[in-house]
């Protein structure tokens, strides 16, 4: 067994922290009649998955709603971290190489194409944006898009960028959101996001195109394509929808 303070320096959170994921009933330990908190090996041991979870972006509410999912048995919740912290490593590793190659390109180096240049931007490669689809599509939704995607990350990122990259082009044009050609693109997007993502439908689609504009980091990613690139795809996409719900 384990004091609050001895729990607070075993796992580097703070004794505020534990005091309130009690409050919340996310972490209750065990209480003496004078209210000393004390911790039991299985206390800490959830405490790991909750800081894992943490780690991974969700919410608090969020991670109380998965460990009710599996009271007893932490199991699930390890596995699907260390899945879900092997594709983070997946992506840093590419980010990571994207940027030296940029530096060594900077120095006169070598030469980047415009395709290796956005290697790793890929909006539904990143983890911060993980959470966020969680609570709009559901946990199961996620994980069913996680596992279309093993082994396909490579093809996910081109067939997302691919789409980004022809709509610039399109946009520097001066192509109108109607022409043939954005409204093909569009098709292709959907395609690729019921491909390597869910079974998604066209009004969601709907949501996910203006996503492309409020969530100010979608926004800037897809603008590494070219500024107004993000608003211009975002008008695409209603028009898409627009004229399939017909």
């Amino acid at each position: 067994m384990y004091h609050i303070k001895e729990a607070a320096q075993l796992s580097g959170v703070s004794v505020k922290t534990l005091h309130h994921y009690d409050k919340i009933g996310l972490l209750v330990p065990l209480k003496s009649e004078n209210g000393y908190r004390t911790y039991s090996q299985e206390d800490l041991e959830r405490l790991q998955v909750i800081l894992y979870y943490k780690y991974l972006g969700f919410s608090l509410e969020k991670i109380a709603e998965l460990l009710k999912e599996e009271r007893e048995d932490l199991l699930p919740h390890l596995t699907r971290q260390l899945d879900y912290l092997i594709r983070e490593r997946e992506h840093l590793n590419t980010l990571i190489s994207t940027l030296q190659k940029t530096i060594q390109e900077q120095k006169g180096e070598r030469e980047m194409s415009i395709q290796e240049k956005f290697a790793g931007f890929n909006y539904q490669d990143h983890q911060k944006y993980h959470q966020e689809a969680v609570e709009k599509y559901g946990q199961e939704v996620m994980d069913q898009a996680l596992e279309r995607q093993k082994g396909h990350e490579n093809e996910a990122t081109a067939a997302f960028n691919q789409v980004f990259r022809a709509l610039s082009q399109n946009l520097q044009a001066g192509l109108p959101v109607t022409a043939t050609e954005n409204q093909e693109e569009a098709a292709k997007l959907l395609q690729a996001i019921r491909t390597y993502g869910f079974d998604c439908t066209i009004e969601v689609f709907g949501h996910i195109g203006k996503s492309y504009v409020y969530n100010p980091e979608f926004k800037e990613n897809i603008d590494k394509f070219g500024i107004g690139t993000a608003q211009y795809t975002s008008d695409v996409i209603a028009h898409y929808v627009q004229t399939q719900t017909k």
